[in-house]
């Protein structure tokens, strides 16, 4: 893996070379995804692919990935779908790195409604050596 200038020297951590990247994603009409600005370095794109259904393209390949989580701010009301789990996995494809999930309520696919946004943290591997 090629040599980045991350924010942080030092990361305190029993897995090898651990990268967190975080970003504030709002949603409009229809789940309409837009990356807030300021957040998101790292995670080149979010796009909808069906209902419920995202794709969060990565800047370039991990060796790995380790954990995603996310939680809404939604205001006063709960979130549209608040359960999210991971559809596919291929942060280390050279082509197209990405972590597609999907938003879930009761067992239904389901969009964020317009004006929620999730805050995500995507943690990866940046070495060939096991996590």
């Amino acid at each position: 893996m090629a040599n980045y200038n991350f924010r942080s020297q030092f990361h305190y951590s029993y897995s090898a070379k651990p990268v967190v990247l975080r970003a504030t994603v709002s949603f409009g009409a229809s789940g309409a995804p837009t990356i807030v600005s300021g957040t998101g370095m790292g995670i080149s794109s979010i796009i909808r692919n069906s209902a419920g259904d995202y794709s969060i393209a990565l800047s370039r390949a991990f060796g790995g990935l380790m954990a995603l989580s996310h939680v809404f701010n939604s205001g006063a009301s709960a979130p549209a779908a608040p359960d999210m789990y991971i559809k596919t996995d291929s942060v280390s494809s050279g082509t197209a790195p990405l972590v597609r999930v999907v938003f879930d309520a009761a067992g239904t696919a389901t969009d964020p409604a317009s004006g929620e946004k999730v805050l995500l943290e995507i943690v990866l591997n940046d070495s060939s050596l096991a996590y």
